[in-house]
């Protein structure tokens, strides 16, 4: 009953002890109460035994006066408008497919693919588009999001990655079926460096995995769960770091040059215009008049995709995210030469268009997942050490190894070889024995580095997957093998073995 003071002014007066009266009293004497059903997310929702699309105006796809949606203050833009007739309908597809020539095909058919994606339901990967600053990668997300409201342009798009994750997870889950900017991820070398990857990887984990962050309320009971229903494009100066984050993304990097700015202003002004809004509103339309067909064709469509480009793949999840950016950009294709916006030979041009880019990106794909790979990342960091006198090696005898130079010893001026740094293993012959905890925690604080993300027992999985492990402990079942080394340690010790030859010959490939 806070409502009454707050609401009625300081002479509506509730006796101290009565508050339950009150409102009693007021259910008992109210005549004539009126129920209403206020939806606070966009996206698919079946009302009255037909599929509706809503947004920030109402809802798409029916007589639906009775439907009233409320959202959050960042998502106001979110609104849609059907085109008056045909002839706008033709126009608002053609201003949606003139993006495709504001940057190389790599890049906005991805984008466009994606923006129709979003519309048929949630998608279990994300979209992240890199490039430094001033290469108008903010301005080409900022198109792209315009296709679901005409006021999302590149300084109110309704997300960013200075918010909280708890945030972004509200916003995730109200956007559904439907395009999430998030804009913005750029790393400054400082100390919140780390909470900037925290949030980005909450984020891109949710939609990876279609899950949400479980929690209790003030009553000490589970919360309902805010699962990413949406599709996220994110941009950043660099692409956050993680192995398992990057492989929920289909990662675009732009150049500087590559956007056709003239191009851009135009899409800019049909986005203003409302014509991109237009064009998402007609194909949900479309979509709505036979939902389920759609989402049957969608899934089969993105399964046949799939199965052709697995072999190939750096990682397993790159083919479903971009068999489904197929998939739905195929969808979008129908829909266009339905209204009349293109024709049949146009339509099979731009599907093979869209079929030769996957193929580019699914082999650019592994570049990052290299570059991102636990085992990578830490011999190139010890190789860093050694070069850097972070770190040394010794032979079994804790001397003098063979080709000092090349492993962290440096000569004073009297000629003597001297170590530099920590000492991290040892050399046997052709091989190499790393110090498990040591050689981890040199690659974590060594020159240049942010942290290995991977954890002790990923990082010794990832090794041995990429064949870096010489021999393992099968009796004990442990990727470690146990060996005496002189002077220190004086008792054996779970060691690390590598093929000395291989960790040098790889030195300059990796």
């Amino acid at each position: 009953m806070l409502w009454v003071l707050r609401r009625l002014g300081p002479q509506a007066i509730v006796y101290p002890g009565q508050q339950q009266h009150v409102r009693a009293a007021i259910q008992y004497l109210s005549d004539g109460i009126r129920l209403e059903q206020i939806f606070t997310h966009i996206g698919w929702r079946q009302h009255a035994g037909q599929w509706v699309y809503l947004h920030a105006g109402g809802a798409l796809g029916g007589a639906l006066d009775t439907l009233q949606v409320d959202l959050p203050s960042p998502l106001q833009h979110y609104h849609l408008r059907q085109p008056a007739n045909a002839r706008e309908l033709r126009k608002a597809v053609c201003a949606s497919l003139h993006v495709l020539s504001a940057a190389p095909d790599r890049i906005s058919l991805p984008l466009l693919a994606g923006v129709y994606r979003a519309a048929l339901g949630a998608s279990s990967f994300g979209i992240f588009l890199s490039g430094a600053s001033g290469v108008f990668k903010s301005a080409l997300a900022a198109v792209s999001q315009q296709h679901f409201g005409a006021g999302m342009d590149a300084s109110h798009l309704p997300a960013n990655f200075a918010s909280t994750a708890n945030a972004l997870e509200s916003l995730a889950f109200s956007v559904k079926d439907a395009l999430l900017v998030v804009d913005d991820f750029a790393p400054q070398g400082g100390r919140r460096d780390g909470e900037l990857q925290s949030v980005s990887e909450r984020l891109f984990r949710g939609v990876g995995n279609q899950q949400g962050r479980s929690r209790l309320g003030a009553d000490g009971q589970l919360r309902k769960v805010q699962m990413p229903r949406g599709l996220v494009l994110g941009t950043g100066e660099e692409v956050p770091p993680g192995q398992s984050i990057r492989a929920r993304m289909v990662i675009l990097e732009l150049q500087a040059g590559q956007v056709d700015r003239a191009c851009l202003s135009k899409c800019q002004f049909a986005g203003r215009a409302g014509l991109l809004a237009g064009s998402m509103a007609g194909f949900i339309c479309w979509v709505a008049n036979q939902y389920d067909a759609v989402l049957e064709r969608l899934q089969r469509r993105a399964h046949q995709i799939r199965s052709q480009g697995e072999a190939d793949a750096a990682h397993a999840r790159t083919p479903t995210a971009l068999a489904e950016l197929q998939a739905g950009w195929e969808i979008f294709l129908a829909f266009a030469q339905e209204s009349g916006a293109i024709t049949a030979v146009e339509r099979e041009g731009l599907q093979d268009r869209c079929l030769g880019v996957m193929t580019e990106l699914a082999i650019g794909q592994a570049k990052y997942q290299e570059s991102s790979d636990p085992a990578l990342r830490f011999l190139g960091r010890l190789r860093t050490a050694l070069a850097h006198g972070q770190a040394y090696v010794t032979d079994r005898q804790g001397r003098v190894p063979p080709e000092p130079a090349a492993w962290g010893w440096q000569q004073n001026a009297g000629q003597r070889w001297l170590p530099r740094g920590i000492r991290i293993g040892w050399l046997a012959g052709d091989d190499l024995f790393l110090d498990p905890e040591r050689s981890r925690d040199v690659a974590q604080r060594g020159p240049g580095a942010v942290g290995l993300e991977a954890g002790a027992s990923t990082l010794r999985r990832s090794l041995r997957a990429r064949g870096f492990l010489q021999s393992v402990d099968t009796a004990r079942q442990m990727l470690t093998v146990r060996r005496t080394m002189i002077p220190w340690p004086q008792q054996p010790t779970p060691q690390f073995q590598f093929p000395g030859q291989a960790f040098q010959s790889r030195r300059q490939s990796l």
